[in-house]
């Protein structure tokens, strides 16, 4: 019998299936990973496991009960916890103090004590939560969680943020953790992580388990690198165009960017650049800081060090508007479009740096460019398909007429055919002669289009060169998962 097990887990958000019939079980012991790409339902199912969401169908069992219904703090208290990728204790309380408020469900204060040693935290039990670095903080989250002597311990991208040797510190507390008899269901992104600890991972895309193996099983499966690559089998290369190096400065130059989100790092020292006509794709898995990326080159994300420059000149400071009124403009991740406003309406809000006269006009070359969006212009946004959407959001971010255009994840969420939809719009705006940072987790589909491409790992750049290079499939994946594939 299984000590945790989910049967058929179904849930849906309106029209969304974020999962579908799902199947996990985790014996005692067990280290079972977890993979996906961005909306595969990793999050759902935790929030499913731990009683947080109510399940449109299935069941999940705890030593062969039903915990269906359960509150999340009975739950809890029957032996399943979670450590968050984002840690957060009570700033002002002592690191002994935050451990403590998890241990009063049990009454076993000595179990403090464990812990804190446990998570290399028994020096600093007497130091605000506030006063530690990320390491610690994620160190503190750990010894919260296990604070409740859970049995099974979920752990969601608790590597999220680190550089490389304060993941191995933290790959070395969760060994330690799984050695006091803690069974892990492990959610990460950070490849070594899951290779590292993981016995079994199973793949989730759509809500549904794809694949199921050994790390190196999985590593070698061609399902699971065509969802984190794309299926490049029918993608093929019009033309090969490598970088000239030109006398005049770059559209876009990022040198020695940094990025934090608190003390977390998501860029260290990133440099860049755009050339005039260049589609450049960004490729990298969840988590590898393309989105921040985005932000920092629109304005969003202030930089903590570095310089970011459009057409030479020094934009570092500026604000989101100024850069528009530069030629930047972005196609955000989600498309974000507004649902209850009409296409015209929502393609009239992209134009604000123009008059009335300059947006009515931009609107009609892009309902031009865009026949789909000229036939509905009248109707209401929401009411389109997911291509379409994805097609408005690109064309309201060109009523500001750029010089170079930012698409984020162009092709998340969309079925094959939108996607088709989606790539053919991006060749008719690179015809038009715009330059284009296309940032996507869809190795292939963009390598097609793109003259040179980046490779992002944990927020530093592992590949810069032609686009075509990455053609050689071994290639892609040494620099995509790493050399160990």
């Amino acid at each position: 019998m299984a000590l945790l097990e989910a049967r058929g887990l179904t849930k849906r958000f309106g029209g969304v299936t974020a999962l579908d019939n799902l199947d996990l079980a985790i014996e005692a012991g067990d280290v079972v990973g977890v993979m996906g790409p961005n909306g595969a339902g990793k999050s759902t199912l935790l929030k499913a496991l731990l009683g947080e969401i109510r399940l449109d169908g299935g069941d999940v069992l705890l030593d062969g009960k039903s915990v269906l219904g359960w509150p999340t703090y009975r739950i809890a208290r029957a032996g399943v916890s979670l450590a968050n990728q984002v840690p957060r204790p009570f700033m002002r309380m002592t690191v002994e103090q935050n451990v403590h408020v998890g241990s009063l469900a049990r009454g076993d204060r000595l179990r403090d004590l464990d812990v804190l040693e446990l998570c290399g935290l028994a020096g600093k039990a007497k130091r605000p939560a506030g006063s530690l670095g990320l390491l610690d903080l994620k160190r503190l989250e750990m010894a919260r969680a296990l604070s409740l002597h859970p049995r099974v311990l979920f752990l969601d991208e608790v590597c999220a943020g680190l550089v490389q040797h304060e993941t191995e510190q933290m790959i070395d507390i969760i060994r330690r953790v799984h050695a006091e008899g803690v069974a892990l269901l492990v959610v990460e992104h950070v490849e070594t992580v899951i290779r590292d600890l993981a016995q079994r991972v199973i793949v989730i895309d759509w809500g549904k388990v794809v694949a199921t193996g050994t790390p190196d099983e999985i590593s070698a499966d061609p399902t699971v690198r065509a969802i984190y690559l794309g299926d490049g089998a029918a993608l093929q290369r019009t033309e090969v165009r490598e970088r000239t190096e030109s006398s005049t400065p770059p559209l876009l130059e990022l040198d020695g960017i940094s990025a934090r989100y608190g003390k977390a790092v998501a860029l260290d020292g990133v440099s860049l650049r755009v050339q005039a006509g260049e589609v450049v794709s960004v490729l990298g898995a969840n988590g590898a800081g393309k989105t921040t990326m985005t932000r920092i080159i629109t304005g969003l994300l202030p930089v903590a060090s570095g310089t970011v420059r459009i057409s030479g000149e020094d934009v570092s400071r500026l604000g989101p508007h100024e850069r528009v009124r530069r030629g930047v403009a972005c196609c955000p991740e989600g498309r974000q479009i507004f649902g209850e406003l009409t296409v015209q309406e929502n393609l009239l809000l992209g134009g604000y740096t123009t008059d009335k006269a300059a947006r009515l006009t931009r609107a009609d070359e892009l309902c031009t460019l865009f026949p789909i969006l000229g036939q509905r212009r009248a109707q209401p946004a929401g009411t389109l398909s997911g291509g379409q959407q994805q097609l408005l959001a690109m064309a309201r971010a060109l009523m500001s007429d750029p010089t170079l255009l930012i698409l984020d994840e162009a092709s998340l969420g969309l079925s094959p055919v939108a996607i088709d939809t989606v790539y053919e719009a991006i060749a008719g705006v690179r015809q038009a002669g715009l330059s284009i940072l296309l940032i996507e987790q869809n190795a292939h589909r963009s390598l097609a289009v793109a003259d040179h491409a980046y490779v992002l790992d944990r927020g530093r750049i592992t590949y810069e060169g032609p686009a075509h290079h990455l053609d050689d499939v071994d290639r892609l994946s040494a620099a995509y998962f790493g050399a160990g594939h």
